[in-house]
């Protein structure tokens, strides 16, 4: 089996996409890593949750009003077809769940087929609707990211038909 290979996020990435979001009151790093680089350039009353250092996001029970970050893609899990599946839909409930004010996270283009008409009326349910997206690349990884930010100020920036036709 072939050792994953982490490349954490550019500390200067970090600070520009932080430096946009409008964080208000404590936050968050659901997903810190061993660089806690997202945590690091928090300000204020902050927390972090590292399922390697036995703090695990999904056991993680205190209310926040941020929750942000670069969130693993896939657990150490195996479903039943051998694979790992893709930890996103899990964590961005949970991360609904919690946050009071807002949520960002650092995705890949892969996750938008995550972001269902059912998820987003889920999101909207709970408060939540996507007011920003920035994109970014890094030479050290394959295709463009997305820095999605969900707020609970209404807007159009997405719209959705939950109708299949």
């Amino acid at each position: 089996m072939k050792e994953k290979t982490f490349h954490y996020t550019n500390p200067e990435m970090v600070k520009y996409l932080l430096g946009k979001t409008p964080i208000k009151g404590s936050v968050l790093d659901a997903g810190s890593g061993e660089n806690k680089v997202w945590f690091n350039n928090l300000s204020g009353e902050k927390y972090e949750c590292e399922i390697d250092d036995g703090v695990d996001f999904f056991e993680w029970d205190k209310k926040v009003d941020w929750v942000v970050g670069n969130p693993p893609f896939a657990g150490n899990e195996v479903n039943e077809k051998g694979r790992h599946p893709n930890l996103i839909p899990k964590w961005i409930e949970k991360s609904s769940d919690i946050a009071q004010s807002g949520m960002a996270f650092l995705i890949n283009h892969k996750v938008f087929n995550f972001l269902t008409t059912a998820r987003l009326e889920k999101l909207k349910g709970k408060g939540f609707y996507l007011t920003k997206m920035i994109i970014v690349a890094d030479k050290r990884w394959f295709g463009r990211y997305f820095y999605i930010i969900f707020t609970k100020e209404p807007n159009n920036f997405i719209e959705w038909n939950t109708k299949t036709y």
